[in-house]
């Protein structure tokens, strides 16, 4: 049995047995649920909880999920707690998969992102419509956008990653504590990572091959603003999990809601990656108080020419930096330069 967060009684009626009545009390929990639902039929919000709790009604009235919300609406929504315990399911078969069958999941994630290329571009264009009428800062809108080019470097990336499938089982050293003791550092998967993620919907694939590539399971959280590319993309992952693993090793979580409810399953999530600006890092902190958070500081974005440096590479390196991709999170900002360097051909190039 678990707790219900939300209750429809026209779809989950069905889905839920009531045991024996209290022998206190006025009346077990099906006479209850029965009550509730008529308040609800005649347009009266209803919340069943533990009266017990100190504060129960200010929780309630604040939205803390202390009880059951009676609702009208029908939701075909996965309770986060049982996607979080698919996914460690998943991450289990994913261990015992051999490297070539990891290798053969990723490329097919490739694959697919090539063979579905319209789909996933015409659904990122709803999204870009959306947030255009939303008025949605260009810097987010070119993170945001998808296209055929990026489509390719994104296959040609995880096609490099599925290269790497072997990293599970290596020895990294070893001492020899006495003659027939040996102890070895040997790679491992860690199990179920929720990683979240702002704008860009591109990371999405690089981040299920890589944990695919390591045998973790996954639960996912993107922006709202990329709802249709990330639902598409996760799709796509899925089918291809799907000959060697369950497709639900693979999640997508939808709220910031369902977010703060898998913070707190400490059980079954073993890393949490915020990946985005520094607030939601510290805010992803503050909220797990049971998980590890694999945190990051602020990016400063700098690049450092010393008067010893390649200057044909350097040259390369800062074009690459800047040029390529300037909307990107990682693209440089500052440019210094060793003072030897001011006036030279090189500094003019530079300019």
């Amino acid at each position: 049995s678990r707790l219900l967060h939300t209750f429809c009684p026209k779809q989950d009626s069905q889905l839920i047995s009531f045991g024996a009545r209290s022998s206190v009390g006025t009346g077990g929990m099906e006479s209850k649920v029965k009550c509730a639902s008529w308040a609800l039929d005649h347009n009266v919000g209803v919340v069943i909880s533990n009266g017990q709790y100190d504060k129960a009604i200010l929780n309630i009235v604040d939205g803390k999920k202390i009880g059951t919300f009676f609702t009208k609406t029908s939701t075909h929504t996965v309770p986060v707690d049982v996607q979080a315990v698919k996914a460690r399911d998943g991450s289990r078969i994913l261990q015992r998969l051999s490297a070539g069958d990891r290798k053969q999941i990723i490329n097919k994630m490739a694959s697919n992102l090539i063979d579905y290329s319209k789909d996933i571009l015409q659904a990122n264009k709803r999204d870009l419509d959306v947030a255009s009428k939303e008025g949605l800062k260009t810097t987010l809108l070119n993170r945001l956008g998808l296209s055929d080019k990026k489509l390719q470097t994104l296959a040609t990336g995880l096609q490099q990653i599925a290269e790497k499938t072997d990293i599970l089982g290596q020895t990294v050293r070893q001492t020899r504590l006495a003659d027939s003791i040996m102890l070895k550092q040997i790679t491992t998967s860690i199990g179920v990572l929720l990683v979240i993620f702002e704008s860009r919907p591109d990371s999405l694939p690089q981040i299920a091959a890589l944990s695919i590539c390591s045998g973790n399971g996954l639960l996912l959280k993107g922006g709202s603003e990329a709802k249709y590319s990330n639902e598409i993309l996760t799709k796509l992952m899925q089918d291809a999990l799907e000959p060697f693993a369950p497709r639900e090793t693979i999640a997508l979580i939808n709220t910031r809601e369902q977010v703060a409810d898998l913070l707190q399953l400490g059980k079954y999530i073993d890393l949490v990656i915020p990946r985005g600006s520094n607030e939601l890092v510290r805010s992803v902190q503050k909220q797990s108080l049971q998980i590890p958070v694999l945190g990051h500081a602020e990016g400063i974005c700098h690049v450092f020419i010393d008067a010893d440096a390649d200057l044909e590479m350097a040259l390369r390196i800062v074009r690459d930096s800047k040029c390529d991709y300037p909307s990107a999170c990682n693209a440089m900002e500052t440019l210094l330069i060793h003072k030897d360097l001011i006036r030279t051909p090189f500094f003019e190039s530079l300019i």
